[in-house]
């Protein structure tokens, strides 16, 4: 396959990549096909079955029903979209590229809507998750008060409207969508610089023995829950920020580059997104205990006393 085929053919069902007619398929495409079809069957069930447990333990353990949690479990919901709508759709659609035939334009839109959906979602719950622990940290009275389990719902179905919203407007116009969202990570970047800062003051306050037991408990389990929550950040950004930069270079310079090397390199960054939803659940369970014991109980069917015992034997024990 020369390059003018990939010119001619990418530019069918509204430009998207997915839509290439191919008649013979280079081995290097084809290598990056079976990789993302592979990929993404190992991973969705992971994802899928990982999300489920996320948001059934937060539902049905007591110990897990914090704010915090609350505000995970719904981070959760984008990653559960992931695993059981978006990865078969990418499998879907290289099996057909894989095998030659024609991708029609409605698949095509649908994996592209819910990609951005997807997305968008995940960094606004990101916003949502980070706003929750500078609450609790930055105004504890106003975090015991004011917010609660429903409003954080709502507040998570308010992220899932903008996206819809947004993504409705970034598929029309890519740059008002870019520059807004741009706009809208600074402001969890600046909650998890303030909250670093009150929870070193805190931690020296603690090291100073200038605080109750009781109080030295609740700092010491808000600061555990803020640095879940910058992990959380972290790894979201590392798997959707060095994607985006590719896609932008590689689509503002596509005349530097030979096509097949745009396609193929696209293809691959596509899958960092996508393995954050399974990672992001390995996040919770590697942080918290109370998790890995539910995800135990839930899966073995164990009392909480055999999944504790169980947890203790593969991990250690530690003050639960």
């Amino acid at each position: 396959m020369n390059h003018t085929t990939f010119n001619t053919t990418a530019s069918s069902c509204g430009g998207s990549l997915y839509a290439i007619n191919l008649g013979n398929i280079p081995l290097d495409f084809r290598a990056v096909l079976i990789v993302r079809i592979a990929v993404n069957a190992l991973t969705c069930p992971l994802t899928t079955v990982l999300n489920i447990l996320v948001m059934v333990a937060v539902k049905t353990t007591k110990q897990l029903r914090t704010k915090s949690n609350v505000a995970l479990a719904c981070l959760s919901t984008t990653d559960l979209i992931v695993g059981l709508v978006l990865q078969p759709l990418h499998i879907t659609a290289a099996s057909l590229l894989l095998r030659g035939e024609r991708i029609y334009c409605t698949i095509t839109d649908i994996s592209k809507a819910t990609s951005v959906i997807c997305l968008l979602a995940s960094l606004h719950n990101l916003v949502l998750l980070s706003a929750e622990r500078y609450i609790a940290i930055k105004h504890p009275f106003r975090h015991e008060t004011q917010v609660n389990e429903v409003r954080i719902i709502m507040a998570s179905a308010l992220a899932w409207a903008a996206a819809i919203i947004f993504s409705t407007v970034g598929l029309s116009n890519s740059v008002i969508l870019i520059v807004c969202e741009t706009l809208l990570i600074l402001l969890p970047v600046y909650f998890n610089v303030t909250v670093y800062k009150e929870v070193r003051r805190n931690e020296k306050q603690i090291a100073a023995n200038q605080v109750s037991l009781e109080a030295k408990e609740k700092l010491l389990k808000k600061k555990k829950a803020f640095y879940t929550t910058l992990i959380v950040l972290l790894v979201i950004l590392l798997c959707y920020i060095p994607a985006n930069i590719c896609v932008i270079i590689l689509l503002s310079f596509k005349e530097r580059f030979p096509p097949n090397i745009t396609v193929n390199t696209l293809f691959l960054f596509n899958l960092m997104p996508v393995l954050n939803s399974a990672l992001n659940s390995l996040i919770y369970a590697f942080r918290i205990r109370y998790f890995r014991v539910s995800f135990i109980q839930l899966l073995s069917r164990k009392t909480v006393l055999e999944a504790e015992e169980f947890e203790k034997k593969i991990f250690g024990a530690g003050q639960i």
